[in-house]
């Protein structure tokens, strides 16, 4: 069995960071910074495992332990590999890094690394008290919806569309965007599908063009279903979701009100 540290040690870019053999048993994962396992991108590292092009495993030395904040995948096809947990591994060791520092190092990863899907980099980034995501959600949590970074909840009262909703807070503003939300829980009763990420974008996009005022939107669309929101979209499909979203809210309100919606500006 390799010792921990049987190759050289090497010097990173700065003071600051190694590229060292550690023992696989002694790295520890943060669940509230990585991503969800994914079985199959393991299965496909597995597959087309080299040791000649694998990435090192990113790794924190923090009180007195090795962090991984990248890498957990390639990790955990290795143990498949070598059929053990008790293995040395190739890493890159960071050294002064806080846990919110990780956080941000996880939440940035591009380049040959499989993007972070949104709700994990913004679960990563609250964990970094980053304080536009702070504040998102802390806005969203002041209406009836809640929202569930990482692993997404597809059920009445929560978002699971969080890269719609955060893209909505962005555009709107945080006094639009919870006016929005709480529109949407007043008219459907917090059903799901009325937060879906098609419904979102149509909104907002629909609350950047036109003056909505809540109850005449209330009033219209408390009887208005899924499908019938649907079978309007179908009408606009040669557009943009967001956009033939918007255009069939307008035109049911139009329609149903024998008036048309108030332009912004």
């Amino acid at each position: 069995m390799s010792k921990k540290n049987a190759l050289p040690t090497i010097e990173g870019s700065n003071k600051n960071e190694k590229y060292m053999w550690l023992n696989n048993s002694d790295l520890q994962i943060s669940p509230d910074i990585q991503r969800r396992l994914d079985p199959a991108r393991v299965s496909e590292i597995v597959k087309n495992y080299s040791a000649k092009i694998a990435n090192p495993v990113k790794v924190s030395y923090r009180d007195g332990e090795y962090h991984i904040f990248d890498g957990m995948h390639t990790r955990t096809a290795q143990c498949i590999i070598n059929g053990t947990d008790d293995f040395p591994i190739f890493c890159r060791v960071y050294y002064g890094l806080s846990k919110e520092d990780e956080a941000h190092l996880f939440a940035a990863q591009f380049g040959s690394s499989e993007p972070v899907p949104m709700g994990y980099r913004l679960r990563a980034l609250e964990v970094a008290k980053d304080p536009e995501v702070l504040d998102f959600l802390k806005v969203t949590a002041k209406s009836k919806f809640k929202v569930n970074l990482g692993t997404p909840i597809a059920r009445n009262g929560y978002i699971a569309a969080v890269c719609a909703a955060f893209k909505a807070y962005r555009d709107l503003g945080a006094a639009e965007y919870i006016r929005m939300l709480k529109i949407l829980h007043r008219t459907w009763a917090g059903e799901s599908w009325s937060v879906s990420r098609n419904m979102i974008g149509g909104m907002t996009r629909l609350m950047k063009m036109y003056e909505i005022k809540a109850n005449p939107f209330v009033k219209v669309f408390r009887e208005v279903t899924q499908d019938d929101i649907l079978k309007e979209v179908m009408r606009f499909n040669g557009m943009a979701k967001d956009g033939a979203y918007a255009a069939a809210l307008a035109e049911i309100f139009d329609r149903k009100t024998a008036s048309t919606l108030k332009e912004v500006g």
